[in-house]
């Protein structure tokens, strides 16, 4: 499905009008400047349904980027296999001009390339280039729950199986609690929950031990929940969370500081060999992030501005690597029939 986002903005169509103008005096620096990247709109694929979170952070982000880049953006949606489908007709599917990118759900997206069998590969077909944001991961118990810490947690798990509610299984929430229950000799069983809501009440009514989601889901939950830890600490979020722990600290442990991360993809072979496009698009959103319009956006959104932070190429590398270096390590348990 292909959607617009809205008209394009009075700035836009000054910019286009005085394009069309000028266009009349056929001069050849003018024609240079027609076809510089970018001259018409950009498709934007999206690996999941309309009207999740990729959506609302996707358009938020390109309200403020049209203005820069002079041009609409148009959004399809196509979810399915944990991101699979929406990479696979990306790569395969959709020209390398420079005119259709990626916008990623980064850690979940990396986790199903790297336990499933993909027609593609990361980063070799499809490179993420820029991070915009991301949400800690954090676990938490609910508000009636005996356990009260993240150390009662874990004596908790070296005693006995501890249950422990997650969305879906490719999530770097597993990757997490997996990774945190070897470093420390406890028993974690990871239940998928098939979303946010289901997951949270799980660990709210103990029919899970704890749950582990992002620090967005647990501060909208309140006093319902208590946070226990925290694998990415953030002075923004935790503030808002009572200040829970990060386990590297408390075990000394060298787990990955793991969130819930977005940003834009694109076709590698474009990255590498059409450096206009490359520049143009990097310029662009980095500088996205020094316009007051971007937080206006978010908040409109209600999504976290806290969250939202510029990641280039060489941390999207480290997410990708990291990402699927744990998946990989867990992909017995993690593996979606």
């Amino acid at each position: 499905m292909i959607r617009t986002t809205r008209p394009i903005s009075r700035r836009s169509l000054i910019r286009a009008g005085t394009a069309g103008a000028a266009v009349g005096l056929f001069t050849p620096s003018i024609l240079r400047a027609q076809a510089a990247y970018p001259n018409r709109n950009i498709n934007v694929v999206i690996a999941t349904g309309q009207g999740g979170g990729a959506e609302t952070t996707a358009r938020a982000f390109t309200n403020v980027l049209r203005e820069d880049l002079g041009v609409d953006f148009e959004f399809e949606f196509h979810p399915g296999a944990g991101g699979q489908v929406g990479y696979e007709l990306y790569a395969s599917r959709r020209d390398h001009d420079g005119y259709n990118l990626l916008y990623s759900n980064m850690h979940p997206e990396i986790i199903t390339y790297a336990t499933q069998n993909t027609n593609y590969d990361l980063p070799e077909d499809i490179i993420h280039f820029a991070k915009t944001g991301g949400t800690p991961i954090v676990f938490y118990v609910g508000a009636d729950s005996p356990i009260e810490t993240v150390e009662q947690l874990i004596e908790e798990g070296r005693r006995r199986t501890v249950t422990i509610a997650t969305s879906r299984l490719p999530h770097p929430g597993t990757i997490g609690m997996l990774s945190l229950a070897d470093a420390v000799g406890a028993d974690f069983n990871l239940i998928p929950f098939g979303g946010g809501n289901p997951t949270s009440m799980a660990a709210i009514t103990g029919e899970t031990d704890a749950a582990v989601l992002t620090a967005g889901v647990a501060i909208s939950l309140g006093d319902q929940v208590r946070v226990l830890g925290t694998f990415r600490p953030s002075p923004d979020f935790d503030d808002q969370m009572g200040n829970p722990p990060s386990v590297n600290d408390v075990f000394d442990t060298t787990i990955p500081g793991l969130e819930l991360a977005n940003g834009w993809a694109i076709h590698t072979d474009v990255w590498k060999n059409m450096p206009e496009v490359r520049e143009r698009l990097v310029t662009a959103i980095r500088s996205a992030f020094d316009d007051p319009e971007l937080r206006a956006q978010y908040e409109a959104v209600n999504y976290p501005f806290a969250g939202v932070e510029y990641g280039d190429e060489a941390v999207c590398a480290q997410i990708r690597e990291e990402t699927i270096e744990l998946a990989r390590r867990y992909e017995d348990r993690i593996r979606e029939s």
